[in-house]
């Protein structure tokens, strides 16, 4: 790690002797390998070593960056002088007032780095993914499936300085598994979907994966539409993710709330949510997906509440904006690499569990429909949802009938969050996101 402060430090002396007030050097280095496999052969392979340097300079309130693709010192030397010489020349911006200062001390949060999958090769990765694969067609023996899948893991070091006393540095790993499997029935094709995230190697189950995968294959066969109209909705912990995790989770970044374009905007302290839903995002949870130590400009992790029982209680900040509301860091600082600049995101976001599996949630449901997953987000300006069900059922007296086909939902998310009247206890990681399945009173169903 020694190699990324000196590049740090390098790029700061140089950005200071040509001007700059305040400086910050983000440097990163991820080694990455992903396995593409299709019906238990190797597709492809990849193996990646991606580093590189980004400086921030500040003069009279006028900001430059550069950032270079290699840790090379001449060229680190050169982006310093870049940024500086940007800082110069761009125009004030009477809204940004320092960076960050050095903090006390970082938390020590345990199973962010796994030295077994750091050492991991390609052929041993290639065996998880060809495992996974075979537990699949496990299940759905003698339908002539076809399965694809792909491993990737990544071993990250990051180290970032400032000109104010920031200084640290920290490594992780991360692995992703997930199987794809397509199936044609009766002159129909459905496929399912399932995968795993962690950072320890050990606790990547490929057979799950592959199983799991299949069996939600077999129960999308023969998705039917149904008359629609107002009702309860079972959102499980992937459409969770995707609606509330990032569909609600990315209407509290503060710099959208200063521009006016989320629809929480001016709601701190009110009412917004069921009171059956309270929320944190965590970044020193133990082996948490999206834990770190400091954020993305330095600042120490913290847990942060974001709603009580309903009641909303903080958006998320970066350093910029957290000093132009003149409130505290929540320290959500992101980039998505060294080539950018400071963003806003969460680090975990979670979804506190309630009672029950899914299991016992469809069976309160007299007629509704369970989403098991969608890609789709709200508008984050009007908050106005139409929601596409990938994967979904119709329930009726408190079973799953069949799958549903050309399904959406719709709603406005401020009337989603109100209408929680249940919470579950299967909770689930989903990368960043940890959430159990959630009921929603009501919703517009449309199906066609």
């Amino acid at each position: 790690m020694s190699t990324l402060y000196d590049v740090a430090n390098k790029a700061l002396r140089v950005a200071e002797k040509e001007g700059a007030q305040q400086s910050e050097a983000y440097v990163s280095s991820t080694k990455s390998f992903q396995i593409e496999v299709e019906n238990s052969a190797v597709k492809g392979a990849e193996d990646s070593l991606d580093q590189g340097c980004g400086i921030r300079s500040i003069v009279d309130k006028k900001i430059g960056f550069a950032y270079v693709t290699n840790l090379n010192p001449k060229e680190v030397a050169t982006a310093g002088r870049k940024s500086a010489e940007l800082a110069k020349n761009s125009i004030p911006d009477p809204d940004f007032v320092t960076l960050p200062y050095e903090q006390s001390s970082y938390p020590t949060i345990s199973g962010l780095f796994d030295s077994t999958m750091s050492k991991v090769n390609a052929d041993e990765a290639a065996e998880l993914m060809i495992a996974a694969v075979d537990s699949a067609l496990n299940v759905l023996d003698g339908r002539n499936p076809a399965i694809e899948g792909k491993i990737t893991i990544r071993i990250n070091e990051r180290a970032i300085v400032n000109s104010l006393g920031i200084e640290s540095s920290t490594k992780s790993t991360i692995a992703y598994l997930y199987t794809y499997p397509t199936i044609k029935e009766s002159g129909q094709q459905t496929s399912g979907y399932e995968f795993q995230v962690t950072r320890k190697m050990n606790d990547i189950d490929p057979h799950w994966v592959g199983e799991e995968s299949a069996k939600s294959a077999l129960a999308n066969l023969g998705p039917k539409t149904i008359e629609g109209g107002m009702l309860p909705v079972i959102l499980t912990p992937l459409a969770v993710s995707s609606i509330i995790g990032l569909g609600f989770a990315g209407a509290l970044d503060a710099e959208e709330i200063q521009y006016g374009r989320s629809y929480v905007s001016d709601d701190i302290g009110s009412m917004i949510g069921s009171s059956e839903l309270t929320i944190t995002d965590n970044g020193t949870l133990e082996g948490g997906i999206g834990s770190r130590p400091f954020d993305a400009e330095g600042v120490r992790s913290q847990r942060t509440s974001i709603m009580e029982a309903g009641v909303l209680k903080n958006y998320l900040h970066n350093s910029y904006t957290a000093n132009k509301d003149r409130v505290d860091n929540t320290a959500n600082a992101t980039r998505p690499s060294y080539a950018g600049l400071p963003g806003i995101s969460t680090s975990n976001f979670i979804v506190a569990p309630g009672h029950g599996t899914v299991d016992d949630l469809i069976s309160e449901i007299d007629q509704g429909v369970l989403c098991r997953n969608t890609a789709d987000r709200p508008n984050m300006t009007t908050g106005e949802l139409s929601a596409m069900i990938m994967e979904g059922s119709y329930i009726e007296n408190g079973e799953i009938q069949h799958p549903l086909k050309n399904t959406l939902i719709g709603i406005n998310m401020r009337d989603l969050l109100k209408r929680i009247s249940l919470v579950g206890a299967d909770t689930r990681t989903t990368f960043s996101i940890k959430s159990p399945s959630v009921v929603l009173e009501t919703a517009r169903i449309t199906s066609g």
